[in-house]
């Protein structure tokens, strides 16, 4: 209670408030003071979020950026899908296997 007192009082002095004022607007200033910190740990975690999304969406962004290369080079969307189902019946070969 000392601290918040000793607020009031300097509040008061500074300002020319009453006692009652002046500690009306120590606990204002104190309400905004936990908003703002509840905003910081909101802003935080939505940064954590954001960073998880883009890691996780960073492989399809590739795979859209290939795919309209592809597309730029002419290739069609069924040339894609055949090449895509070839590999994948394909069996897994290792590139040096395949080289020799």
């Amino acid at each position: 209670m000392l601290p918040f007192s000793i607020a009031v009082n300097e509040q008061a002095q500074k300002y020319n408030l009453s006692i009652s004022a002046a500690a009306y607007r120590v606990i204002e200033d104190i309400d905004k003071y936990n908003n703002i910190g509840d905003l910081q740990n909101e802003i935080s975690s939505l940064a954590m979020q954001r960073y998880a999304i883009n890691q996780m969406s960073a492989p399809i962004d590739k795979a859209i950026s290939s795919l309209l290369k592809l597309q730029n080079y002419g290739i069609t969307d069924d040339e894609i899908l055949n090449v895509f189902e070839f590999v994948n019946s394909a069996p897994f070969e290792s590139a040096a296997t395949i080289r020799r």
